[in-house]
């Protein structure tokens, strides 16, 4: 491990002062934030694990490969252009309601619309509009509600919240297994119950948490194309910023590659029934808790009182290696289900402190945290496009059905992800 000099970093990316001014957030902040993160989570995570690979079954069971690639990469796509647009607008707005709570009232009814076409389509051209609309309407609900961490949660809270948004995430993850086992036989349920999960979550932080302003003067006599100019940032100016995008892009592309075919792996390469994988899927997600738990909040609270971020990472990415490469040899659920638990473990560790990081190095937060967040928000959802134009690819490699080189390929990309945070000098 490397040794550091003792002594807090100077932070160059982001604003100076101790913890950054802001005074500690309450329990009833950090729970109500907590439930919402959960909830959008929900409904960003059942349609991309289970719910469209299980209605595509149905609707194209011969192209069903293709037309996921398809639905999720535009959707994806679409979701990270419509995040950055809410990440702007969001920063330069002025209500009574504040910045951010306008957005998450506005994205609900679109978010609801989208699920509803989604699940009722039946065809995937149908399928793809809906899924479509739905990202728009969880770009309104989630690049907002991100933006309220480095609005509002100081330095030292920092480690802590995101461990237990990373926990969450993975709740959600189990969630949605959870739901779609008894709603399988609907697809409008399948997809509509998880967006009203996540409007329903988000009204106690609409109603109850604060949305303070900030100084507005200058913005205020600025146009539309003066904000969206803003929407890019300079790596050179800003080298920590791009370290850790391009890290935070590795690491999920990685986890992309299971998520997405994880089903498909179970169902054609080790010939289990799909009725069956469903409750499989959901033991894994069930069982993962645990792991997930220790692996996000242990980090996440550690991270903070040895202000330490970068060796939590170096931990995720080898635990996510690991993993991969037990999953990559598996000729059984057994296998399968361990080497799930080793990412889990990766997955907690790297949730925990990467929101912290990210966090910890955007600049001028206090005005720019929606916009910055939305940035950071396509390096997540970026692998959502790209895992499944690549997947085929590689999976054809050998006359195709190549599982094993695929998992093989996202424990090189894991740690090349892992390695990215050793050039960052505004933490440790």
């Amino acid at each position: 491990m490397t040794q550091h000099a003792a002594g807090p970093p100077a932070i160059e990316d982001g604003p100076k002062g101790p913890q950054d001014g802001l005074p500690p957030v309450s329990r009833r902040f950090v729970t109500l934030y907590v439930i919402a993160y959960l909830g959008v989570y929900v409904a960003v995570m059942t349609p991309l694990l289970v719910s469209l690979a299980m209605r595509l079954e149905t609707i194209d069971p011969d192209g069903k490969t293709g037309s996921l690639g398809l639905v999720v990469g535009v959707g994806t796509l679409v979701g990270m252009v419509s995040g950055l647009v809410f990440g702007v607008l969001s920063d330069n707005t002025a209500s009574r309601l504040g910045r951010r709570k306008p957005w998450m009232l506005a994205g609900m009814p679109v978010l609801l619309a989208g699920a509803a076409v989604t699940g009722a389509g039946t065809s995937v051209s149908v399928l793809l509009v809906g899924f479509v609309v739905s990202q728009v309407g969880l770009s309104a609900l989630m690049t907002p509600l991100v933006a309220m961490l480095p609005d509002q949660v100081p330095e030292q809270q920092r480690g802590k919240v995101s461990g237990l948004l990373g926990f969450t995430a993975q709740i959600a993850g189990v969630a949605g297994f959870q739901l779609a086992t008894p709603l399988r036989h609907s697809g409008l349920l399948l997809f509509l119950v998880p967006a009203v999960i996540a409007c329903l979550a988000l009204l106690p932080v609409i109603l109850f948490l604060p949305d303070p302003a900030v100084r507005r003067a200058e913005r205020e006599r600025r146009g539309l194309v003066a904000m969206f100019r803003d929407l890019t940032f300079n790596p050179r100016r800003h080298p920590d910023l791009g370290w850790t995008w391009g890290g935070r892009f590795l690491i999920q592309l990685s986890l992309m590659f299971l998520s997405t075919y994880q089903l498909y792996f179970l169902t054609d390469h080790l010939h289990y029934e799909l009725s069956k994988v469903t409750g499989l899927l959901a033991l894994t997600g069930g069982v993962g808790l645990l792991m997930t738990s220790a692996g996000a909040v242990v980090s996440g609270i550690l991270s903070d009182r040895l202000r330490r971020r970068k060796r939590f990472i170096y931990l995720a990415a080898t635990a996510f290696a690991v993993g991969f490469v037990v999953i990559a040899f598996a000729s059984s659920f057994a296998q399968v289900f361990v080497g799930s638990q080793i990412i889990l473990l990766g997955a907690g560790m790297f949730g925990a402190v990467d929101i912290a990081l990210i966090t910890d190095v955007i600049p001028n937060r206090e005005t720019e945290g929606a916009k910055y967040m939305s940035v950071f928000a396509i390096a997540a959802a970026l692998p959502q496009s790209v895992a499944p134009l690549i997947a085929p690819f590689i999976l054809a490699v050998g006359g195709g059905d190549n599982y094993p080189l695929l998992f093989l390929s996202a424990a090189g990309v894991a740690v090349a992800g892992g390695l990215t945070v050793r050039p960052i000098r505004g933490v440790r």
